[in-house]
């Protein structure tokens, strides 16, 4: 590939020579040595374990997307559905099977694959697989297993049959997508939290790579082994692919170091020490990193978002009309265009651009992401200038009505209706609020003489202070932590008191998941399915709520979104996951998507640009355009690139 240019199946062989940093292995140095192709990624935060069943860790997942393979795999460019160690698969209605349960799926396992360890892979793996993660129920893949009511031999030309309870819409990118086990590791590992795969020699699995070094806090390496010896990089679907190309990885090995910060981190590329970044680049990173010779920042789509998170437990967050008034009180424009100088683009739903199936616009054709039925939140401003349309705001609280997906002007802007005909939950205000002298301290210095009563009470009265405003510190997210300022600023001239409190990103996560002791709280989520109904489920369906308040339970839906009928998505998500038909499912999931922008559990305020950013002077063969290649398909990208000369 000429590179920065579209992908296409030549690429390589358009690939121009260029000053060779590494070379390919077999070749000799100067001093008549064998040198070998060791691509080095940077990131800024250590490992968590090199488990696969229990790390959560996105930097641990670097190693272990290269370690591990699935069943089947999802095609990076056209997100179809492709066979993996999985060589075919077919779903048997109930009915066929002669039996009151739900359908089965039954596969076919691929014959002559082995182990990083050498073991040649059988049947047995697979079925141990599934029935090890039925018995165990790791939390990452609780989603996925729960369904499954039984693991047998298949009869037939078949291998594995799966029972399910109940139809799974997307099972092939999920029931079949779990990483395939070696039962002759795994077997005698009674509880899987307490697996250790450093001190058995592993991890062990099918895919390219082994790990050769380990140390969670400064550094990792891993080893690609023979291409002879990995046969799922040369199926038929590769082999015809029009972007990427069969036969890699074409690396040697690969070093990934890790950086106290990402100012440290940032310099570590444009200083030679690095190849890449894992991710993106940093947006205050950018115009240095496009300056620099043989520097590149490689595009790709967005796989998540930036968001605040409400926590629908607390009055008067419970109530949508005031979480949409918060809403209009945040100034879009300037925290895109002015914070993030344009390197983002402005949130709207829970799925990215690029998953355009899922998408609401698609129900009718709408332009993506600026039709105005996408912008039912846009900052309030005043015709004359940014400030907030103050009596607009107020005049929205105290009518108590809603945006719920019906046609009218909401705090004077004007709404179309929804894109789907799906409406909100909540269709009249559950508190009412009026307006009285300011009492909080914390609107002593706001440009206000009168203070939000929610039921007759202020926020203070209800929450015990100002509604606080979680941040992590200015040095992770300048944007972000001085948006956070400029909002609350803005909430104080609305009447409404409130501040910030700054955490660690630590204790932000162990507030947000574990205790929800939170009013507002901002992160960002990547890695979200191109079919969007697993996601949806596991962030937004009431199943993964913590109702009981339980400190032990770390929920992925934190808000409590779904616990209550005045704020739920949880009918329409949970039809999109029974739905076969990919139609039928898709729509279901754009209703359900749209539910949720319009019942505002959260609010999102960006979708990345994503650039990653790599060192093309010495090396070649990159994959643009795809969603997340510093990050999500960072192993797609490792499959491809090729050192230059």
């Amino acid at each position: 590939m000429v590179d920065g240019v579209a992908p296409t199946r030549r690429r390589f062989l358009a690939a121009g020579a260029g000053a060779a940093t590494f070379s390919l292995a077999g070749c000799l140095d100067g001093d008549g040595s064998a040198s070998t192709a060791t691509f080095t990624l940077g990131t800024s935060a250590s490992f968590a374990g090199l488990n696969p069943l229990a790390t959560a860790s996105s930097h641990s997942w670097i190693l272990l997307d290269l370690v591990h393979e699935s069943g089947t795999v999802v095609d990076p460019v056209t997100f179809d559905v492709r066979p993996n160690v999985f060589t075919d698969w077919r779903v048997t209605d109930a009915g066929d099977l002669n039996t009151d349960a739900g359908p089965a799926v039954d596969v076919a396992v691929r014959d002559g694959l082995t182990f990083t360890d050498g073991t040649p892979l059988t049947v047995d793996d697979v079925l141990f697989t599934y029935r090890y993660l039925r018995e165990q129920r790791p939390a990452r893949y609780l989603p996925v297993v729960s369904p499954i009511a039984a693991v047998e031999r298949a009869p037939g030309d078949w291998d594995v049959r799966l029972r399910l309870s109940e139809p799974v819409g997307t099972y092939a990118s999920s029931t079949l997508a779990l990483p395939i086990l070696p039962a002759h590791v795994w077997r005698d590992v009674e509880d899987y939290r307490r697996y250790r795969p450093t001190e058995r020699g592993g991890p062990v699995g099918l895919g390219p790579g082994r790990v050769t070094s380990y140390d969670p806090d400064t550094s990792a390496s891993l080893a690609f082994r023979d291409p002879d010896d990995y046969a799922l990089s040369t199926l038929d679907w590769r082999r015809a692919h029009d972007v990427l190309d069969a036969g890699g990885p074409f690396l040697d090995a690969l070093r990934v170091q890790v950086y106290g910060s990402d100012a440290a981190l940032q310099r570590a590329f444009l200083d030679d020490e690095v190849d890449a970044v894992f991710r993106t680049a940093a947006t205050s990173a950018i115009s240095e990193i496009e300056a620099a010779p043989g520097k590149t920042l490689v595009e790709g789509g967005a796989t998540g978002f930036g968001y605040y998170g409400f926590n629908l437990r607390r009055e008067p967050l419970d109530d949508l009309v005031f979480r949409q008034a918060l809403a209009f009180a945040f100034d879009d424009y300037h925290y895109v265009t002015e914070l993030h100088d344009g390197y983002v683009t402005r949130g709207d739903f829970v799925v990215p651009p690029g998953y355009t199936a899922v998408r609401p616009e698609t129900a009718t054709d709408a332009e993506l992401l600026t039709d105005p039925a996408t912008e039912a939140y846009a900052y309030r401003g005043r015709d004359d200038g940014a400030a907030l349309d103050v009596a607009a705001v107020r005049d929205f609280l105290t009518s108590g009505d809603p945006i719920t997906g019906t046609p009218g002007t909401y705090a004077g802007r004007s709404y179309p209706g929804s894109l789907t005909g799906v409406r909100a939950s909540q269709r009249g205000a559950r508190h009412d609020y009026t307006f009285g002298p300011v009492r909080s301290a914390a609107l002593a210095d706001a440009d206000t003489d009168i203070e939000l009563r929610v039921d007759g009470r202020t926020i203070p009265d209800i929450l015990g202070g100002p509604l606080e405003f979680l941040i992590t510190p200015a040095s992770r997210s300048p944007e972000r932590s001085a948006m956070t300022t400029d909002w609350i600023e803005t909430l104080g001239r609305l009447g409404i008191p409130a501040t910030r409190t700054v955490v660690s990103l630590t204790a932000m996560v162990e507030a947000v998941y574990a205790r929800e002791e939170f009013d507002v709280y901002p992160l960002s989520v990547g890695g979200l399915s191109p079919f969007a109904v697993t996601s949806l489920y596991s962030l937004f369906h009431g199943d993964n709520a913590d109702a009981a308040g339980d400190d032990t339970v770390r929920a992925n839906n934190p808000t409590g979104y779904g616990l209550d009928a005045h704020a739920s998505a949880d009918d329409l998500i949970g039809r999109a996951l029974r739905e076969t038909d990919a139609d039928r499912r898709n729509a279901l999931a754009r209703r359900a998507v749209e539910r949720i922008y319009l019942d505002a559990p959260v609010m999102v305020t960006e979708y990345p640009h994503i650039r990653w950013p790599l060192d093309t002077d010495a090396w070649t063969n990159y994959v643009a355009d795809i969603p997340a290649p510093g990050s999500t398909n960072l192993a797609t990208e490792l499959r491809q690139l090729r050192p230059r000369g």
